[in-house]
């Protein structure tokens, strides 16, 4: 199989994937006990029946679910999600507003997590005191869930410290403030990513050291530095992109709780909400963001992998 035809294949399998994803969401939150209507009237006084029935029909509720699900497919052509229940405003340009807080979150935190798990997993290999510090440290930061980790930091540091601010979001005009409160956050996220990459980095550093041609490479007089940048850690980081790629489409569902521990106003506190009161419209336009994203990270992993192993494109 040539490059060119590899590159679609993964491509025509992403967007499979992604249309599955939609309708088994869809076909999920219609089996979920409860009338969204009603969750939204729970809190009204003296609502009859027949304003419910009026509010079903303006929602389309009152249609069959083979046409709600057919409209929804459709709509997702044009990215056109629906209307949101609770808020009556298209649930696109809801999403599009809570969309920048995630995705500047996703971004620093793959960055630091990325960055920093490949610095610690390669020094811990190169010196003795570093590898019993991850060691040590490594499996407790992997075992402990992040909404868990969000809260010790908020107790540690805002209100023990009071060095940081325990959550909220300022605006982009004021960028000290701004990225004040988004530091505990991406250390939430990043901690872990960092664990795994680090551990992963070392694996492959030390199973490519024993090699028979770095011994070569050594026997010919090479610096151990030039070595080990050179051929040790290149050859190293390709098993790394896989993880990575894993770990970054992952992250931006591992916001949700993130941002409901910080009171973030991203996608993850909004679909959170949007499961509490079954606005449809506003969870499928969400799982679609997070399923894209996560489904597409993974197929450009795929096919960047293709381009640096041409043997796996040939598979």
């Amino acid at each position: 199989m040539g490059l060119a035809a590899y590159c679609g294949k993964r491509i025509l399998v992403g967007l499979a994937m992604i249309l599955s994803v939609q309708v088994i969401i869809f076909l999920a939150i219609q089996v979920v006990p409860g009338d969204p209507v009603e969750a939204m009237m729970s809190e009204a006084a003296h609502v009859g029946a027949d304003v419910i029935e009026v509010m079903r029909q303006q929602f389309g509720l009152d249609q069959p679910m083979p046409v709600r699900l057919w409209r929804h497919m459709v709509g997702l052509l044009s990215l056109d999600f629906g209307t949101s229940f609770q808020y009556t405003q298209p649930a696109s340009d809801i999403i599009a507003s809570r969309l920048a807080v995630s995705i500047e979150l996703v971004l620093l935190a793959s960055f630091f997590g990325i960055a920093g798990g490949v610095l610690i997993g390669s020094a811990s290999v190169q010196n003795r005191l570093g590898e019993h510090v991850f060691s040590f440290f490594g499996p407790i930061i992997l075992s402990i869930p992040g909404y868990v980790m969000g809260s010790i930091l908020i107790l540690a540091v805002p209100l023990s410290l009071g060095w940081l601010p325990a959550g909220g979001m300022a605006p982009f005009s004021d960028p000290i403030a701004h990225m004040r409160a988004l530091i505990l956050p991406i250390v939430t996220l990043a901690l872990p990513i960092a664990a795994t990459i680090a551990k992963v980095t070392r694996f492959e550093i030390l199973e490519v050291r024993s090699q028979d041609w770095v011994r070569t490479s050594r026997a010919y007089g090479f610096p151990t530095r030039v070595t080990f940048r050179r051929d040790i850690l290149r050859n190293a980081l390709t098993p790394v992109l896989t993880i990575s790629a894993l770990e970054l489409g992952g992250l931006i569902g591992a916001t949700v709780l993130v941002e409901k521990v910080f009171n973030l106003p991203g996608l993850g506190s909004l679909l959170v909400q949007a499961v509490n009161m079954r606005d449809y419209p506003l969870i499928q336009g969400a799982v679609f963001v997070i399923s894209t994203f996560y489904i597409t990270i993974n197929i450009v992993a795929d096919i960047m992998y293709g381009f640096l192993d041409p043997r796996v494109s040939k598979r």
